[in-house]
């Protein structure tokens, strides 16, 4: 035998198995859509693969010797799983199962989603949504990166694999105590107003936070303290220490509490435009998922994630 040889496939594994189980070449042949003399050739391929005889010729008879007793062991084990695999990807190609990842770039942006998935979920019984929290803080970098199917985002970048639909704009305000001065006055804001003021601000994280560096630069406050908890720095705005700037549909929430109020900016500041992200190639589900949702949020003021 040639001293050379290539690596096993599956096809090799399909091979052996279907001898072994029909008990003779002709057989297997047959089941096989082969003639005996290609399959003949196909032993001799799976030999040569493997660098060792793995029949023993009595005869006219092929009986497996020790070398392919092993390899006959190892694909019982082997076969299966790929068969699994490809059953999985057969109705994933299908759109009968998939997973679909999302995430946002709003920790509270998910009050919407249970109603919105009865309806999908009778259209694509098979497909299940996960929220991947740990991605808020870089929903483009998990998308591009393969780990989300979907990012809700404020904002666009110049990906040409990717694409983005829009949803609705969301416009900043300040979010004070009641009994704040500036709250006491009843007027429209101006970024000179918070000059001399404590901003209480979103931090993502230790290097990243909600705000935007041009936005803080146009209010200037005096002071700013950066939380990483959303009801944190509502509680510190309610007992008078600093005011905040979050969405104005986000802050609504706060003030059936009591002791809170917005203001808007007398110059429009911080509108956000909001999109569904996706990669160009994407799955009918997804796209039936993305398509609800822009239903739902298009052209929104007050989209339903308040």
């Amino acid at each position: 035998m040639n001293n050379t040889h290539e690596m096993l496939t599956l096809q090799h594994l399909y091979i052996i198995e279907k001898i072994t189980s029909e008990g003779s070449v002709t057989k297997a042949a047959e089941k096989l859509n082969l003639t005996q003399s290609a399959l003949s050739h196909q032993i001799r391929d799976l030999e040569a693969a493997s660098g060792v005889k793995l029949f023993n010729r009595i005869g006219k008879k092929l009986v497996l010797n020790e070398a392919g007793q092993r390899v006959v062991s190892s694909s019982q084990k082997v076969l299966p799983v790929i068969r699994e695999l490809e059953a999985e990807l057969k109705e994933m190609r299908e759109g009968k199962k998939q997973t679909i990842r999302i995430s946002t770039e709003c920790y509270t942006c998910y009050h919407w989603l249970p109603r919105l998935l009865i309806d999908f979920h009778e259209e694509y019984p098979g497909t299940e949504i996960q929220i991947v929290a740990e991605a808020t803080r870089r929903p483009m970098e998990y998308l591009e990166a393969g780990k989300l199917e979907l990012a809700l985002v404020n904002g666009t970048n110049n990906n040409s694999s990717l694409h983005f639909e829009p949803l609705f704009e969301d416009r900043m305000v300040a979010l004070l105590s009641d009994k704040h001065p500036l709250a006491l006055r009843n007027t429209l804001l101006e970024f000179s107003d918070l000059h001399s003021e404590t901003l209480v601000a979103f931090q993502i994280s230790s290097d990243s936070n909600l705000l935007s560096p041009d936005l803080v630069s146009q209010l200037s406050p005096k002071k700013i303290i950066y939380i990483p908890m959303t009801e944190a720095i509502v509680e510190m705005v309610r007992f008078g220490m600093g005011i905040t700037i979050m969405a104005e549909w986000a802050a609504r929430q706060y003030l059936s509490t009591g002791g809170l109020v917005t203001l808007p900016f007398r110059s429009e500041i911080g509108t956000r435009h909001w999109y569904a992200c996706t990669h160009k190639d994407r799955s009918d589900a997804l796209s039936g998922l993305v398509d609800r949702i822009q239903s739902a949020l298009l052209g929104t003021e007050n989209p339903v994630m308040a």
